[in-house]
């Protein structure tokens, strides 16, 4: 908050940042972000189904979305998640040699899970190297637990012009507060809360909290872009009826699974779907919630990446 502070009164970021050198190890030491250079960057996309790189021209903000085809994955994410898009990041820009970084939220290496006040799970924001232009150069060094390499299709959207000049104009507290919840490993809440009271009350809630207690992969950028910059993303939130008919009906839903180890309503794996019927729980909306856009838009639901990749706030990205 201090960084914050400091930059309402003049403080922030020198306009001669762009010019600084900064390295692979001043990004995963320091988190200088604030040092990257707010250049295109041309991303290696590869769409579903099919095997050709597109070379989409990247700046900052733009969301990268990842999916896995579900023939070939292991992930339960990707029959958990509602649509093709499992994960998001954000392109932030490039350092010195050329490399591109996005930010992230995701798991640990050794994940933990408790459920002690709540389900939590071990994981934080994490700054991301992405690669060079056309992906001619890997990043040299991989600390990565769960890279973007090991999803089957990504692709990348940006925000509709006046959303984007919004963003735009808030670049820089934006930027300070991203470096910030680098700093302070801003954690993973799950978007559903389950907590010893869920056993007696056989009711899971819906989490959206905005910013007060760490974020999805998703929900981090859509409450960042609310609460820090009053963008408002139109049609990408799910409610807790249409979560719970994905997985009761759905062919896709219908097989999402939990599995063993981070099932804590039975022993085994366990069907998504058997929380609603077999086992009698329900799913509950979140208590709404007003945001800081300009219209103090009141929302209830979890955002999904699918969602976010269809709304109507978001565009293609010209590739010429």
């Amino acid at each position: 908050m201090i960084a914050i502070i400091l930059f309402s009164f003049g403080c922030g970021f020198d306009s001669k940042s762009s010019s600084i050198f900064v390295t692979q190890d001043d990004i995963e030491k320091s988190f200088a972000i604030d040092r990257l250079l707010n250049e295109t960057y041309y991303f290696p996309a590869k769409k579903q189904g099919s095997r050709e790189v597109i070379y989409q021209p990247l700046e900052r903000f733009d969301l990268i979305f990842a999916g896995h085809d579900l023939n070939s994955s292991s992930s339960f994410l990707a029959y958990a998640t509602p649509g093709l898009y499992t994960h998001i990041l954000a392109y932030l820009g490039k350092d010195s040699q050329g490399f591109a970084y996005a930010v992230e939220i995701n798991g640990n290496d050794n994940e933990n899970f408790t459920i002690v006040n709540g389900l939590k799970v071990d994981g934080r924001l994490f700054v991301y190297c992405l690669g060079s232009d056309y992906g001619d150069k890997e990043c040299p060094k991989d600390q990565y637990i769960h890279g973007i390499e090991t999803y089957n299709y990504v692709w990348a959207k940006r925000l509709k012009y006046d959303l984007r000049e919004q963003l735009i104009q808030h670049n820089d507290i934006l930027m300070t507060t991203i470096k910030e919840d680098l700093m302070t490993a801003y954690p993973v809440q799950l978007p559903f809360h389950v907590g010893l009271e869920t056993f007696m009350t056989k009711e899971i809630t819906l989490v959206d909290d905005g910013r007060k207690n760490g974020a999805d992969c998703t929900a981090y950028f859509v409450s960042l872009f609310e609460e820090v910059a009053g963008v408002c993303l139109d049609e990408v939130r799910m409610d807790a009826d249409s979560f719970k008919s994905y997985y009761l009906y759905d062919p896709i839903g219908k097989e999402a699974k939990i599995p063993a180890e981070y099932n804590f309503f039975s022993s085994g794996e366990l069907y998504i779907s058997e929380l609603f019927t077999d086992l009698g729980y329900s799913l509950v909306d979140n208590t709404p919630r007003q945001t800081l856009c300009h219209d103090a838009r009141i929302v209830t639901g979890v955002p999904t990446p699918n969602l976010i990749f269809n709304s109507p706030s978001m565009v293609e990205i010209n590739l010429f």
